[in-house]
């Protein structure tokens, strides 16, 4: 953390070379986080862009406190739950990885069904409640600790576990019958093994 906490005062300080680097380390995790929550891939990079333009105004409330990209979620997550009430949802859109060409030696049929289960899981994902969908994208997609999710959601650790729990249980009911053919107890398939 004292790394993160120099390379903020350098920014603070004005130096360019600062924020190119906070632009460097952060800007594909940023980018990811934020096109958890909007599908649209043009209205994602102009909310990570404005994620960045927060990032560079604010660091100077950056304390050391926490890792510096915790703080950074912090902001990308408001950033992009504000958006996301502003603007009604858009119809869903192809993510440009899930459109890539079959390369040769691969099963078409197989790949056809991974991209289709993909977006049963991220329909499900979307589907809970923006509490419980916060949890699952930040804990099993992004990968934050339970103690790091609980800084950037500004709650308690036990009620990040609590949202997880009931997250996990949710989306096992919604997607047993896609997964396994078979009702919800019978569901046993993490739901990250299918996602990005």
């Amino acid at each position: 953390m004292h790394r993160d906490y120099k390379l903020a005062k350098r920014i603070l300080q004005g130096e360019r070379a600062a924020f190119a680097e906070l632009v460097d380390r952060y800007g594909a995790p940023i980018r990811r986080l934020v096109g958890r929550y909007i599908e649209n891939p043009a209205d994602a990079d102009d909310v990570t862009q404005a994620v960045f333009c927060d990032l560079y105004r604010c660091i100077g409330q950056y304390r050391g406190e926490a890792a510096l990209t915790t703080w950074a979620y912090r902001i990308a997550v408001n950033r992009a739950l504000r958006h996301c009430k502003r603007r009604p949802p858009d119809c869903a859109t192809y993510d440009e990885q899930e459109i890539e060409d079959v390369r040769p030696g691969t099963d078409p049929a197989n790949e056809a069904l991974k991209g289709e289960l993909s977006q049963q899981v991220h329909s499900a994902i979307h589907a809970l409640s923006p509490p419980h969908a916060d949890v699952v994208i930040l804990c099993e997609l992004e990968g934050l600790t339970y103690a790091e999710c609980a800084t950037v959601l500004e709650i308690p650790v036990g009620t990040v576990k609590s949202r997880l729990n009931t997250a996990s249980r949710r989306l096992r009911d919604r997607l047993a019958e896609y997964v396994l053919g078979e009702p919800s107890s019978a569901a046993t398939r993490s739901f990250t093994e299918v996602l990005p």
